[in-house]
C-alpha cells in the first residue's frame, strides 16, 4: 500500500532553512505554507538565508521600507543651483539664499532664555498639544490667511518693502522665505502665523507709514525672529485663545465654540500662553537688534510703536516718561501685565534691550552681518527734483555764476515792476553808464555813477578835491 508524503513546508517570505517539524518560520514568525514544485519555483520566490541567521537579526535591506524623498523643486533645484546670482528667493518653493556663502546663524544667539523656559512649561501641558493640533489641522493656514484683507508682497508689489523683508530673513538665517502681507485692518499690529514649516507675516499699514529704512528693517527682523525661533504655530494658538485673531476678534468667538478641545482648555492655558507670548517678544526684540546693530534706533522704534506715532515721539521727553514708569508700583505693574497683556510693557522691554546690547556674543554676530547688510540694503529714496521750466532749443547755456554777495555788488530796483536785482561792482567800475535789463519785466534801465558828497575836512586842514570811485545809481527814466 502506497503511502502519501506531505509536501514540504516553506516560508512565504522566502526565509530558509526551515526547522523540521515547525509550522512557523523561525526568522519572521509567519505560518509556513506548502512549497511550490521545483518547476513552478522561480529564483525570486526564495531568498537563501545563511544558517547563521537568527530571529533577532534585522530584516534584509530589500524588505525594509524606505521613506520616499520629497520632490526636488523644478525651478531652483532644491538648493538654488538653478537660480541666477540676483535671485535670492525661489518663486516656487521659497528657498532663500544665505546672507553670504557659508553663513549659518544658530537661533540660540538671539533666543531669550526665559522664552525657552516658558516654552518648556507649555510643552508640559499635555492637553495643550491637542489644541495646537486642532488649530493646525482644522483651521490651517489657508483659513487664517483668508481672514486678513491683505496684499501679498513680491517683486512687483511694494518691491522696496519686499527687498527689506528678504534681507531680514537672510540675516536671521531662515531656510525658506515666509510670505509677507500688508493689511489695512491691522494698522499698528504685526502678526506671525502658520506653522514651523509654513509661516507668514502680516504688517499693518501704519507700520509702513511711520517706519522706513533701518527702522522698518528692525520691525521685519523681529517678525523673522519669531519665524526662526519656531513661534509661528504657538503665536497662532495664543491669538486664537486670547481672542486676538482677525480684525474684529470674530474668529475667536466663533472658533472656540466650534472646537470643543480648545473651549475646554481656554481657561487652563490662557495664562501660560500669555506669559510665553511676553517672553517671545523679547526674543523678537533681540533678533531685530542683531539685524540693525543700533540700540538707539531699536529704542526709538519701540517707543514710537508704544505711542503709535513717530511724529508725536519727537515731542515726548523720554527721560520723564521712563521716570514715570519706574515710579509706578512694580508689583501692581507686573500683575497688570500678567493679567491683561500678551506683550511685555515698554519700559521692561527697553531695559532688556539695553542688556542685550551689552551681550558680547549677540553683538559680535551683529557686527559680523553689518557689512553685508549695508551692502544689500535698498538705497534710500531721494526727494524729487524741482521741475525745470521748458525752453526753446538753442545754444548751450553756461552754468550760472555764484550769486554776488552784498560786499561786492549793489542792489538795483526796477523802476517799472519794482523787482530787485544785484549787479556786480566789477562790471561797473570805470564806466560812466551801463544799460541793465530787468529779468522780470524786460525793462531796460540805464545805470550812471552817483557822485558822492565830499566829507567835511578837519578844521585847519587843507581841502583837496577827491574823485570817488564809480558808484552806479539807477536812472529815474528808463532808456528806450
Amino acid at each position: 500500500m502506497a503511502t502519501t508524503t506531505a509536501p514540504p513546508l516553506a516560508c512565504p517570505q522566502g526565509h530558509m532553512p526551515v526547522a523540521l517539524g515547525s509550522l512557523f518560520c523561525t526568522f519572521c514568525g509567519t505560518r509556513l505554507v506548502a512549497a511550490l514544485p521545483p518547476a513552478q519555483a522561480t529564483s525570486a520566490a526564495f531568498v537563501p538565508v545563511p544558517a547563521t541567521f537568527v530571529a533577532s537579526q534585522p530584516l534584509p535591506t530589500s524588505q525594509v521600507s524606505v521613506k520616499s524623498q520629497p520632490p526636488v523643486c523644478k525651478v531652483c533645484g532644491g538648493n538654488g543651483v538653478n537660480l541666477g546670482p540676483a535671485e535670492n528667493v525661489c518663486r516656487e518653493c521659497g528657498w532663500l539664499r544665505p546672507l553670504f556663502p557659508g553663513y549659518q546663524l544658530d537661533r540660540s544667539v538671539f533666543l531669550w532664555a526665559q522664552d525657552g523656559q516658558a516654552m518648556t512649561k507649555l510643552q508640559q501641558i499635555s492637553a495643550l498639544h491637542s489644541a495646537v493640533r486642532t488649530v493646525s489641522d482644522k483651521v490651517g493656514r489657508p483659513w487664517i490667511e483668508s481672514t486678513f484683507n491683505g496684499i501679498l508682497l513680491g517683486p512687483k508689489q511694494f518691491p522696496d518693502v519686499w527687498k527689506q523683508a528678504i534681507l531680514a530673513a537672510r540675516i536671521l538665517g531662515l531656510p525658506k522665505m515666509p510670505d509677507v502681507y500688508i493689511s489695512g485692518d491691522s494698522q499698528w499690529v504685526t502678526y506671525t502665523f502658520g506653522s514651523d514649516n509654513s509661516a507668514f507675516i502680516v504688517l499693518g499699514t501704519a507700520i509702513l507709514n511711520n517706519f522706513q529704512g533701518d527702522e522698518l528693517l528692525f520691525v521685519l527682523a523681529r517678525e523673522m525672529g519669531h519665524c526662526r525661533a519656531g513661534h509661528a504655530l504657538w503665536k497662532t494658538v495664543t491669538r486664537f485663545l486670547t481672542g486676538d485673531v482677525g480684525p474684529h476678534g470674530m474668529l475667536s468667538n466663533g472658533l472656540l465654540n466650534a472646537i470643543s478641545p480648545m473651549k475646554l482648555l481656554e481657561g487652563a492655558v490662557e495664562m501660560p500662553l500669555m506669559a510665553w507670548s511676553r517672553q517671545s517678544d523679547i526674543t523678537a526684540d533681540r533678533a531685530g537688534l542683531l539685524a540693525v546693530g543700533d540700540e538707539a534706533l531699536a529704542r526709538r522704534v519701540l517707543l514710537a510703536w508704544s505711542i503709535k506715532s513717530s511724529r508725536l515721539l519727537k515731542q515726548v521727553n523720554i527721560e520723564e516718561w521712563m521716570k514715570q514708569e519706574e515710579a509706578s508700583g512694580a508689583q501692581m505693574t507686573r500683575i497688570s501685565e500678567m493679567t491683561t497683556s500678551a506683550s511685555m510693557y515698554t519700559t521692561r522691554r527697553l531695559r532688556l534691550l539695553g542688556m542685550a546690547a551689552r551681550e558680547p556674543e549677540l553683538m559680535r554676530w551683529s557686527q559680523s552681518v553689518q557689512p553685508a547688510r549695508k551692502g544689500l540694503a535698498p538705497p534710500p529714496k531721494l526727494a524729487p527734483a524741482a521741475p525745470v521750466a521748458a525752453h526753446a532749443p538753442g545754444p548751450p547755456v553756461a552754468a550760472p555764476a555764484p550769486a554776488p554777495t552784498p560786499a561786492d555788488s549793489i542792489r538795483v530796483v526796477c523802476t517799472k515792476c519794482q523787482a530787485a536785482m544785484r549787479i556786480p561792482l566789477a562790471v561797473l567800475r570805470g564806466k560812466t553808464s551801463m544799460n541793465v535789463r530787468c529779468p522780470q519785466c524786460q525793462t531796460v534801465m540805464t545805470l550812471r555813477p552817483k557822485p558822492a558828497a565830499p566829507s567835511p575836512a578837519p578844521a585847519g586842514a587843507e581841502t583837496k578835491s577827491v574823485v570817488p570811485p564809480a558808484a552806479p545809481a539807477a536812472a529815474q527814466k528808463p532808456a528806450g
